[in-house]
């Protein structure tokens, strides 16, 4: 007896669930192509594709065609590289564009933007179909491709997808840069490819003319004022400006050659940006006296900066660029808190420095996260920083202003004290008058202005008659408001243009401003007189007058000033000795 083997009926639905189950888990692996339409004018390439690091740079396309090599699911928006050198492997299938039927599309063609302009070598392997048979297109770009790029002219790589794109095979990318950077990978219809560029061009035009204009601005004032934190904040602005151009690529799409020289020096722009970052913050801020720990500090990373420009010139840019990068972060963290500290210390513009660098901070702090992929990369979190340096500049300006401002008070009160010290100086305390010290320049000057002009200049030499006696007889202080009221009646006797002295003791010297021997005389008379007539009451006692003897003499035509006061003061001894409280001639 031979037995059959028989099959339980029951098995065949769990059997049937599980290919149906296969089949759907295999679908689902096979993801839809990327497709851009009307619907649809841009999707994000980086979600929908399979990437692989290859760290050896040993890897080729056929490699690649033969779908052995362990690509992995990519899940972020950006494509990204580590701070290991690597050459990035990317595939996606992509189809081409729909036209759908309401408003058909000029073009089935698609454009795939890589959003930064760093990147050095893209190779694109596109598979087409061609006379009925697969076939693919080879499509270099990046900056160091040089006349091989196919490129769409643009500021960042782009490159326009035939219409005969092969949907059951991927795009295969190959992306190496010298850089360490971020990027993003989108595919655009015509249109929306046109309103990007649009708005990009825009953004980028509008605040590279608020950088230009504020150079210009401050290049001007710099002309007027001379003040070095105008140079230094110029310069500084100036790299800013060209370290963001050629990043955007600006350069790079007027004139292809000079972009790629300069975007292979874009990490020595950015450490001479940061330089002259620290060297106007330290002018600025006046960092030796208002934060000391911190300008050492500042100084050092200026040096270290130094160090990076050393190492593009060797060509060391995968380092130069890291370097520039982890120092930006620590440069602009130093410079907020020296100010915040200049701020603590008294200094008053720190303030307005503090909130400019603090709306640049908060955009660099922005790019920053954007780079170690905190937060997603897009067209804000790109550009933030061109956002921040138009603000940044622009608040800088007037904080330059502000600063300038408070400089002059400080400087025009400085110049009052030292008006008033000199004042004080050559100003006698009682009589209010000038002193000695200030009446032997003061005769110099008016004898050479006198010899000059061709006019004439005469000198009063007064003496107060008995004052020893006075001052023996009542005291000191009685005797200087004698003094005093002698002082007070020449203040209201002569000209602005004359000049009274107290030129020691009892004695007083008056200059006489183009005044003849005649005309001096006249004024001595009303000295004379007008002293006579004052009266004093010391000590509650009765009325006593005070008089006054004078000596006139005009400046002769060979006569210095020493000899003047010699003549002077001869006419004034001769009155006392002729009966004082009189005048007398030389």
């Amino acid at each position: 007896m031979i037995l059959q083997p028989r099959t339980d009926h029951r098995l065949w639905p769990f059997i049937l669930c599980l290919v149906l189950l296969w089949a759907l888990t295999a679908q689902a692996r096979e993801a839809p192509p990327v497709r851009v339409g009307n619907a649809v004018p841009a999707v994000e390439i980086a979600p929908r594709a399979e990437y692989l690091l290859d760290y050896s740079d040993h890897l080729r396309y056929r490699d690649i065609a033969e779908g052995r090599l362990p690509f992995q699911r990519h899940e972020k928006y950006s494509f990204q590289f580590s701070f290991k050198r690597a050459t990035l492997w990317f595939k996606c299938r992509i189809a081409p564009a729909d036209s759908g039927d309401d408003e058909p599309l000029a073009s089935r063609r698609s454009f795939l933007v890589f959003d930064n302009a760093a990147l050095g070598a893209i190779t694109l392997y596109v598979p087409v179909i061609k006379d009925g048979r697969p076939d693919f297109i080879e499509m270099d770009g990046g900056w160091q491709q040089g006349k091989k790029s196919r490129e769409f002219p643009f500021l960042y790589p782009t490159f326009v997808l035939p219409e005969n794109l092969d949907a059951s095979r991927p795009v295969v990318v190959r992306v190496a840069t010298p850089y360490a950077l971020q990027f993003r990978a989108t595919l655009y219809t015509i249109d929306a490819f046109r309103k990007t560029s649009f708005v990009l061009f825009l953004i980028v035009g509008f605040f590279a003319g608020i950088l230009v204009a504020m150079i210009l601005y401050n290049l001007a004032l710099y002309l007027f004022i001379r003040d070095r934190q105008y140079l230094y904040y110029i310069t500084y602005i100036g790299f800013l400006l060209l370290w963001q151009c050629v990043l955007v690529g600006l350069f790079r799409y007027i004139w292809p050659p000079l972009g790629e020289f300069l975007m292979s020096g874009i990490a020595l722009f950015a450490a001479l940006m940061m330089i002259f970052a620290v060297s106007f913050g330290i002018v600025f801020l006046n960092t030796p006296k208002t934060a000391p720990r911190h300008d050492k500090l500042l100084k050092g990373l200026a040096v270290f900066m130094g160090s990076i420009i050393l190492m593009v010139l060797l060509r060391q840019l995968w380092l130069s660029n890291l370097l520039s990068y982890l120092s930006g972060q620590v440069v602009t963290v130093v410079l907020f808190t020296a100010a915040l500290s200049s701020l603590r210390s008294g200094f008053r513009p720190a303030l307005f420095y503090l909130i400019a660098f603090g709306v640049f901070l908060l955009a660099a702090f922005v790019f920053f996260f954007k780079f170690y992929g905190l937060i997603p990369n897009n067209t804000f979190t790109m550009h933030i920083v061109i956002f921040g340096s138009a603000a940044e500049a622009i608040l800088l300006s007037f904080a330059l202003g502000y600063r300038i401002r408070i400089m002059q008070e400080e400087e025009e009160q400085l110049r009052e004290r030292e008006r008033d010290l000199e004042a004080i100086s050559v100003t006698d305390e009682l009589t209010g008058l000038f002193n000695r010290r200030f009446l032997n320049p003061a005769l110099v000057k008016k004898t050479a202005a006198a010899r000059r002009s061709g006019t004439r200049l005469s000198l009063l030499m007064l003496d107060v008659d008995h004052f020893k006696d006075f001052n023996d007889t009542y005291g000191h202080p009685e005797g200087d408001k004698v003094l005093a009221a002698l002082g007070r009646l020449l203040v209201q006797t002569l000209r602005e243009e004359d000049i009274a002295c107290r030129y020691g003791g009892e004695e007083f010297v008056v200059i006489l401003h183009n005044t003849d021997i005649r005309a001096a005389l006249e004024v001595a008379e009303r000295i004379r007189a007008g002293f006579e007539k004052i009266s004093f009451q010391p000590g509650l006692s009765r009325e006593i007058h005070a008089t006054i003897s004078i000596g006139a003499a005009e400046l002769l035509t060979d006569e210095n000033p020493e000899g003047l006061i010699s003549r002077a003061d001869q006419a004034m001894y001769q009155a006392k000795q002729t009966g004082r409280n009189r005048i007398c001639r030389a």
